[in-house]
């Protein structure tokens, strides 16, 4: 067996994970990231071993992705459209933070979006040019 002393980031310590994790970001405080490319996932075999269906996001220089959950989906659709499409190239901050809900019901760390940018792919108001009614 041999040993050596490890100085490095916690994220170094699971080089061969696919996910981002909130504890990638300790420290750091908000990561920007480009979006590259949203991917839709079926049958992955999660942590806990069980399979799963999900969406995650891929970003610009870096091979790790993000799992979309729904509250960062909500972000990124409040803030780039619901056109899934717009979203690549956008810009965005990854951050870690504590007193998420897990799935279990506990708490836990999470990594969380911050997007600046409102949804420019609002619909034609349906109501424009019509007459108030008397």
């Amino acid at each position: 067996m041999s040993q050596t002393v490890f100085t490095g980031k916690v994220s170094q310590m699971k080089p061969d994970a696919r996910w981002l994790a909130s504890e990638d970001f300790i420290g750091l405080g908000e990561v920007e990231f480009e979006i590259g490319a949203i991917y839709q996932n079926s049958g992955e075999i999660m942590q806990d071993g069980k399979k799963k269906d999900f969406f995650s996001i891929g970003f610009v220089k870096t091979p790790k992705q993000l799992v979309l959950n729904a509250t960062n989906r909500k972000t990124l659709s409040n803030a780039f459209g619901a056109k899934v499409d717009k979203w690549i190239g956008q810009k965005v901050r990854l951050f870690a933070q504590e007193g998420v809900r897990a799935v279990n019901g506990g708490v836990t760390a999470g990594v969380r979006i911050k997007a600046d940018r409102v949804a420019r792919d609002a619909p034609i108001n349906p109501f424009a040019g019509m007459e108030a009614a008397k």
